[in-house]
């Protein structure tokens, strides 16, 4: 709640401070008269009074991957209009303090600035135009600071802080990657966009939870709609208010940003907050992106990440732009085990809002060729706000790879919340694509097509049979979600949470790639179907695997009860309401969430 508190302190600041000191033409909150006001106002103003901040002090700070992670980070930050260049200030420790930054040993990097003069709200933002009297096409002016700190050494954690003499920043700190192929981890969000306070609230309690559950994660990669209005017309307010609600994540983690729809705006909102790569535009014979910095790669660990931008996918010549890249980049580095693309909107969905979509059928046609010539692993995807896991593809036919998938656990399917009837598994990806979408981080949601639905559309998706590639879990949970994301060189693995109003998270489903070359199906022994399922006398069944022992969890991760070497648990003692079953066998853990 402190950070909504805080927001609701800064809307406070906004209405009561320009009605009643700019109108007194006051410079301090002591030349007004107490007694002129209500107690109620009053006590509010004092409040925002005391959150305002100097005009030099920089705001929506972030850090974001800009080539190599082992010896680079890229930073920007806006202040408000101003002449005087800004920069950022490292030291080689962590938990560093104001007087670390006087002494010896600092590094510093000059930031390039840019000036912006963006709308500040949108039609879509009703409340704070009823709150503040601001209206729509009223400009604010700001000065963007990106600079990119080179030469870090590997591995290596480093205290940060940005802006002038006038005024610093908090300290934030950051980890440079190492320089092996040693496993990581990392956060992966999709669609946070948000119009309203409330809706904020919602991405920040998802995020925020995210951060404390995965404290060892490297970066957070965003799979774009940062935000809700786009266009011409669209709100820096709200790109504000994603980095003021979250600005203390931001000082603890880079951002991996990927555009999508709703970050679209001749005003390039996305490219002024982040101080991405932006080569990609200057190769020759290339076709550059419409805003800068929105295709970019890195590799972290034993992974390759090809950030991708689909937005441009009208532009003659782009998609083949794109795939030259897309070849160029994985040329470089050809002992790298995992290729990883990260774009916005789906090349695969199941939703009722956009699987018929003409810019889904086209990015198949261009780019499924390309994704099987360069053996893409995984892709991870946006835009249509539910749950998805689809593959592996074979991309060249549209198809899936059927017997590459083993160990799933078989649900009630049918229901919205998982269409499928699956759960978790380990798919090879040897000779196809896993195509994955972790639902929204944010309030907005859709709704799942069944099979009915999508047969229907066959003419206008031209993937036949596009219900039998969602071989995982597939729905829509209503809550918002994010995933932790591990990888190996033998293995990625990714755990997706969903995030209650109260900020606590639930495991939804769980799974592993693999990639095996040296197998082409799984055997039969091998693709079992675990179910686990109460019957009429209230025990858990366990079939499929014969347990080492069953396990039943509270959703606070309390253990209530275990039994050892059987395949059934009694749960008849235990009261009404939601757990988590957990069954162990041969050194691998099998999970469902149940309601008693």
């Amino acid at each position: 709640m402190a950070y909504k508190n805080q927001l609701k302190k800064i809307v406070y600041t906004t209405c009561i401070l320009a009605s009643a000191i700019s109108s007194a033409q006051a410079q301090s909150i002591g030349s007004l008269n107490e007694a002129d006001y209500t107690v109620p106002t009053w006590t509010k103003l004092v409040a925002a009074y005391k959150q305002l901040q100097a005009a030099q002090v920089p705001y929506s700070i972030n850090m974001v991957l800009n080539g190599d992670p082992r010896s680079r980070v890229g930073f920007n930050w806006f202040t408000n209009p101003t002449t005087e260049t800004g920069e950022v200030q490292l030291v080689e420790k962590a938990d560093a303090t104001d007087a670390d930054f006087a002494g010896t040993g600092v590094l510093t990097f000059k930031a390039d600035v840019r000036n912006a003069s963006l709308n500040y709200f949108s039609k879509k933002n009703q409340e704070e135009i009823d709150r503040t009297g601001i209206q729509v096409g009223e400009i604010r002016n700001y000065t963007a600071h990106k600079t990119v700190a080179t030469g870090l050494k590997p591995g290596t954690t480093y205290s940060f802080r940005v802006g002038s003499s006038a005024a610093w920043s908090t300290i934030g700190s950051f980890t440079t990657a190492k320089d092996d192929k040693s496993s990581f981890s990392f956060v992966y969000i999709t669609d946070t966009q948000a119009n309203t306070a409330d809706m904020f609230d919602v991405t920040q309690k998802t995020v925020h939870r995210a951060f404390s559950d995965v404290p060892d994660a490297s970066f957070l990669l965003c799979n774009g709609d940062f935000v809700e209005t786009s266009g011409s017309s669209n709100s820096e307010w709200e790109w504000e208010q994603w980095f003021a609600t979250m600005q203390d994540c931001w000082m603890k983690k880079p951002i991996v940003a990927v555009q999508g729809n709703h970050d679209t705006s001749s005003n390039s909102n996305f490219f002024y907050h982040f101080n991405t790569d932006t080569t990609y535009n200057t190769r020759e014979g290339g076709v550059p992106t419409a805003m800068n910095g929105t295709v970019y790669s890195f590799v972290y660990g034993d992974a390759l990440f090809l950030v991708v931008n689909y937005e441009d996918w009208k532009t003659p010549g782009y998609f083949e732009s794109l795939a030259q890249w897309m070849r160029d980049e994985v040329a470089k580095y050809p002992t790298v085990k995992w290729r990883i693309a990260t774009y916005h909107k789906c090349m695969f969905t199941g939703s009722r809002s956009h699987q018929s979509d003409a810019d889904e059928v086209a990015m198949r046609q261009a780019m499924l060729p390309v994704y099987d010539e360069l053996k893409i692993d995984l892709a991870l995807q946006g835009h249509d706000h539910i749950y998805e896991v689809m593959g592996p593809v074979v991309n060249t036919s549209k198809t899936l790879d059927a017997g590459a998938i083993e160990e799933q656990i078989d649900v009630t399917g049918g229901v919205r919340e998982n269409m499928t009837g699956k759960q978790g598994g380990v798919y090879n990806v040897a000779n196809g694509t896993l195509y994955f979408l972790n639902n929204s981080a944010g309030k907005k949601k859709y709704e799942p097509r069944d099979e009915e639905q999508m047969a229907s559309e066959e003419q206008v998706t031209l993937v036949p049979n596009y219900w039998g590639l969602f071989s995982g879990k597939f729905g829509q949970t209503g809550e918002p979600t994010y995933s932790a994301v591990t990888v190996t060189t033998d293995t990625i693995k990714i755990v997706t949470y969903t995030v209650d109003g109260n900020g606590k998270a639930t495991e939804f489903d769980s799974f592993k790639i693999v990639k095996d070359a040296t197998t082409t199906t799984v055997s039969s022994a091998k693709n079992t179907v675990v179910s686990m399922d109460v019957d009429a006398n209230r025990n858990i069944v366990v079939e499929g695997i014969s347990p080492e022992k069953i396990e039943l969890f509270d959703l606070n991760g309390v253990l209530r009860m275990q039994s050892a070497s059987i395949n059934t648990l009694d749960v008849s003692t235990v009261g009404r309401g939601a757990y988590l079953v957990k069954a162990t066998a041969s050194g691998r853990i099998y999970t469902k969430k149940i309601v008693l």
